[in-house]
């Protein structure tokens, strides 16, 4: 039997009719987020949140709120999100490979942020500076890597 609503294309990113068009309920909250955002400085922004915008950004015509909850929940938290590798993003049902490397760019800016000061100066000042950048640089792998640090003592 033919159905009354428009079929919509399955896609990789799967966009979906924007809710505030529809008259959802959840109307305007991209735009409140967006607004947040912009006029805070991010600290009253929960964690779902924050993924729930980027991918936002990469799959335009969909809610995105439950897909950033299931990734929080998924991999741990904002962090382990932020640096699941791109299989493992694109595993998770409703993400593709414009969503995951969406994620992905905001762990490669975190790391350059982070280590742009190392890299302007020859050493790293104190233990925690080291301990910050292998944290960030290291702390969510999943595989094993090795570090050779030639410290001057």
């Amino acid at each position: 039997m033919p159905s009354s609503s428009p079929v919509l294309p399955l896609l990789a990113d799967a966009e979906m009719p924007d809710a505030a068009a529809g008259g959802h309920h959840g109307a305007g909250h991209r735009s409140r987020l967006r607004q947040r955002l912009l006029n805070g400085d991010g600290t009253g922004l929960h964690d779902h949140e924050i993924i729930e915008y980027l991918l936002a950004l990469a799959i335009p015509r969909r809610d995105t709120k439950q897909l950033a909850k299931q990734l929080i929940d998924h991999f741990g938290g904002l962090a382990g999100v932020l640096t699941a590798d791109g299989d493992s993003l694109r595993a998770i049902p409703g993400m593709g490979e414009t969503s995951a490397a969406a994620l992905k760019i905001v762990q490669i800016a975190a790391s350059r942020l982070v280590s742009e000061p190392v890299r302007r100066q020859p050493i790293l000042s104190s233990w925690q500076a080291l301990l910050d950048y292998l944290r960030l640089d290291m702390a969510h792998l999943t595989r094993e890597r090795v570090r050779v640090l030639f410290l001057k003592a």
